[in-house]
């Protein structure tokens, strides 16, 4: 996967300038795509770098999000300058988005067994 291509992507999807120092946030989104992919994917192919940006940019959602409900204000308030279970929700549609552009590159996780007496 083009690095380059999943940086630029998530300073897209994520609206961090400062991209840079996420870089651990960006490998481990690529790992976790790699984990992922079926035997004979070619990890070359364009579509996991969209992907992959969209779980770095699900995980540099989450992380924020999470951050933002610790925040105490006066009087106990929570600050909230937009929601962020709304910023999450969009996150894992993206990925979601992503995920099914790239379904056949990826592992089938679901399964059904069924069983037929004769």
């Amino acid at each position: 996967m083009d690095m380059q291509m999943i940086y630029s992507l998530f300073r897209l999807f994520s609206g961090e300038e400062e991209a840079q120092k996420y870089m651990p946030l960006l490998m481990t989104a690529v790992q976790e795509v790699k984990a992922s992919l079926r035997q004979d994917t070619d990890e070359q192919e364009v579509r996991l770098c969209y992907l992959a940006a969209a779980v770095a940019n699900l995980r540099y959602t989450q992380m924020f999000g999470a951050r933002e409900k610790a925040l105490a204000t006066y009087a106990g308030t929570v600050a909230k300058p937009s929601d962020p279970s709304q910023q999450i929700r969009f996150a894992e549609q993206l990925v979601n988005s992503y995920k099914s552009l790239c379904a056949d590159l990826l592992k089938e996780k679901n399964f059904f067994f069924s069983g037929v007496r004769g």
